[in-house]
């Protein structure tokens, strides 16, 4: 699990190795249908934050959802 500062506020991640493949697969388990992967964590980590961050502006702008920021304690104790 790793913290994602975005600008809707902090959220965890998930990060799974795809052994015996290369690289890592990535759920936001406060964020249903956000699922990305990388080949290493810096890349995971960026990747992560930008489908946050669509998927945030997208709620917002259908009206699906208010959007609020949490602080990271309250993420982290979501997940």
């Amino acid at each position: 699990m790793i913290p994602i500062k975005t600008r809707f506020g902090t959220y965890i991640a998930r990060v799974d190795s795809n052994y015996p493949e290369k690289g890592y697969s990535v759920t936001v388990p406060r964020l249903r249908g956000i699922v990305t992967c990388g080949d290493t964590i810096i890349e995971v980590k960026k990747m992560s934050k930008e489908a946050i961050e669509l998927h945030c502006e997208c709620l917002l702008e259908e009206g699906l959802a208010e959007v609020r920021p949490i602080s990271p304690a309250r993420a982290h104790a979501l997940a």
